[in-house]
């Protein structure tokens, strides 16, 4: 029993030795001291090897909330200038790298279609204009009395056909299908007793008159030219027979069937006008008769009273629109010379004399090289940070010993996520004149500031040691560890915004981190993973065993 007795005390002696020295283990590891045996024996002995402890700057905690990263130097804006008309190049008088100013002729085009369609538009114009003038005239007295006299002649005529046809028209047309008829009848009947009489009577005097004719000629034609009157007697005679005997056999003929079906003819026409008489007047002349004074009496009206609005309206939009269309060949004439919209430097040149180009070209490429715009991969963690019109501090790796700045522009609404980490492309507009030596597409890195003031130290967390519920900060005072009570605030990755009284600029905390602030010489670059992040993304090297960055 005495035995088991010691060997307790023996094992809770050893745990008391070993509970000792893991607490001051662990409590100087909380100050950053090494436990080696060499650094213990100096610690221990109330001085301290500053070459074994890690110490970091404390830094005002305003530049936590600034955000850096890199881009490339670009054109604010390329400007193409299109053609707005058709036509062949004549002139092009500008070259890649030429500088020009507002107005400055870039492409010149054949303007012979274009003049012409200016005439065109012209003389449309003109004939709308003498339309108008002529509606606004007063009306010629001469105009006024020949419709007067049109609207006499047509309500004369519209009271004929009222009236129908006159009984004179009655009975000419009835006479005449009287005479139509009786004609159809002669033919049938062939001719009377009394015309064959007279046909066989005139035939007969006819062959008395040629054989008297005949015997005077016989007995003086053996005297030769002495029988001339006698001659011409008998041939007269003979003449008057053959026509008398050619009447007889064509008056005893019967009628043919083309003089029946003529004849027939004849009485269908005379019947057709007659019924037409009888019926008038019909209502198809009736309504042209009216529509014929309704006529003549607008026409009337129209010179008396003048134009009427809808006519003055149509007039007016007619002239309108053919000065529209003269402006608008006007504006395609001069679009012919293609002009410099904004100074600038010629980029590219896309036209040739003698080239037929189509309008909506962009025939020159334009750009302002003096006005240059920087883009920027801002980390998820830090888009909040950055607003419109923010300033930038900007620097130039080509232009080393020179410092620009700049105002944020444009803040992408989308972000551009790569293996996983998500930028959104801030677009920084590079302010200030002295720009000439900056070109497109030089390396730079933008540090955006902010404009707010934020409060308190940014400290390394490592440096943070807690003890009865209070939180301190262990930095070197007059080359001894010394804790300073702080109060956090917020914290960023590694590092942690505290607020005290006692600490102070240039004050070293003992304490390290593997991300951390870069001071190069007065001019901050900031803290954090490349590319954003926690504060800013910068171009960051870690620290090697002796504390400085490899080159």
């Amino acid at each position: 029993m005495r035995s088991k007795t010691v060997w307790i005390a023996v094992i809770a002696f050893i745990g008391i030795i070993g509970a000792g020295f893991y607490f001051r283990d662990h409590l100087l590891s909380l100050v950053g001291w090494q436990t080696d045996s060499a650094a213990n024996a100096q610690q221990l002995g109330g001085r301290f090897d500053l070459a074994s402890l890690t110490t970091t700057s404390i830094r005002p905690a305003a530049e936590s909330t600034q955000v850096s990263a890199s881009g490339n130097i670009a054109l604010s804006s390329q400007r193409p200038v299109v053609l707005e008309a058709d036509g062949i190049v004549t002139q092009v008088p500008v070259e890649v790298g030429d500088e020009v100013a507002v107005g400055d002729l870039l492409v010149d085009l054949d303007p012979s279609d274009l003049e012409r369609a200016v005439q065109r538009a012209e003389l449309s114009l003109a004939a709308s204009q003498a339309q108008l003038d002529k509606l606004l005239e007063p009306a010629d007295p001469a105009e006024v009395v020949s419709a007067q006299a049109s609207l006499a002649s047509a309500r004369e005529n519209l009271a004929e056909v009222q009236a129908g046809p006159s009984q004179a028209e009655l009975a000419a047309a009835e006479a005449n299908l009287t005479a139509a008829q009786a004609r159809y009848q002669e033919l049938l009947a062939g001719p009377s007793d009394a015309e064959l009489v007279q046909l066989s009577a005139s035939l007969e005097k006819t062959m008395i008159t040629l054989q008297q004719a005949q015997w005077d000629y016989d007995k003086v034609a053996y005297r030769g030219d002495g029988a001339a009157a006698q001659a011409a007697a008998l041939q007269q005679a003979t003449i008057d027979y053959e026509a008398a005997k050619a009447a007889y056999e064509v008056s005893t003929e019967p009628a043919s069937e083309a003089e029946l079906q003529d004849a027939l003819s004849s009485i269908g026409s005379a019947q057709e006008q007659l019924d037409a008489l009888r019926a008038q007047p019909t209502q198809a002349e009736l309504t042209t008769a009216e529509a014929q004074v309704a006529s003549a009496q607008a026409q009337l009206d129209q010179l008396s009273n003048g134009p009427s609005a809808a006519e003055l309206r149509s007039a007016e939009i007619s002239l309108e629109q053919a000065r529209l269309d003269l402006e608008d060949a006007q504006a395609n004439l001069a679009q012919a010379q293609l002009r410099a919209p904004i100074a600038g430097t010629v980029m590219s040149v896309d036209a040739e004399v003698g080239q037929r180009v189509n309008a909506g070209l962009s025939a020159v490429t334009l750009a302002d090289l003096k006005v240059l715009e920087l883009t920027v991969n801002v980390a998820e963690v830090d888009i909040s940070k950055i607003q419109l019109d923010q300033g930038a501090a900007i620097t130039i790796d080509a232009l080393p010993d020179q410092a620009f700045s700049g105002t944020v522009d444009r803040i992408a609404p989308s972000s551009a996520s790569e293996s996983g980490v998500v930028n959104y492309p801030v677009t920084i507009q590079l302010t200030g004149t002295d720009l000439a030596l900056v070109r497109p597409g030089m390396t730079a890195v933008a540090t955006i500031l902010d404009n707010t003031e934020t409060a308190g130290w940014l400290v390394p967390t490592s440096a943070l040691v807690e003890r009865g519920g209070n939180t301190m900060v262990v930095v070197l005072r007059d080359g001894q560890p010394t804790r300073i009570p702080v109060t956090t605030a917020g914290s960023q990755g590694e590092w942690t915004i505290v607020n005290s009284d006692q600490l102070q600029a240039g004050d070293e905390a003992v304490g390290g981190v593997t991300s951390f602030l870069e001071q190069e010489g007065d001019t901050f670059r900031g803290f954090g993973p490349p590319g954003g992040g926690p504060g800013f993304g910068g171009e960051f090297r870690p620290r090697d065993a002796g504390g400085s960055r490899p080159q």
